[in-house]
């Protein structure tokens, strides 16, 4: 490759040398950019609500959804893992619980067990 003073005023000939690059690894090495990974997450994580922070939390977010209102929803908790229990008259209500319930931070999975009686 050739240094950007000998290459001609045409911007598609023009080349810049790659050890010119700023460092993008911490040991300081030019070259070519490569991107840094995050540290690896921690299991289990630190700050993991409790399961009766939890259960609030989930019965919380369902009575705010207003297309699940009169729907008897039972939560089960246990470290993380829930179970949802009951009825509801529609498929698309089984599923948006099961949706809401997993927009809360601390769900690690999500159990459906409802059953449509509609």
């Amino acid at each position: 490759m050739t240094d950007a003073q000998d290459t001609p005023d045409d911007p598609k000939l023009r080349r810049v040398r790659s050890d010119l690059a700023e460092p993008s690894r911490p040991e300081g090495y030019y070259g070519v950019r490569q991107p840094i990974l995050p540290d690896p997450p921690v299991y289990p994580p630190r700050d993991q609500p409790t399961d009766a922070d939890l259960h609030e939390a989930i019965c919380a977010a369902l009575a705010a959804e207003g297309r699940l209102a009169g729907c008897r929803i039972g939560v089960a908790l246990r470290q993380g893992v829930v179970t949802l229990t009951g009825q509801v008259p529609r498929e698309f209500q089984r599923t948006l619980s099961c949706a809401v319930t997993e927009t809360v931070a601390g769900v690690l999975t999500v159990e459906n067990q409802l059953v449509v009686t509609g």
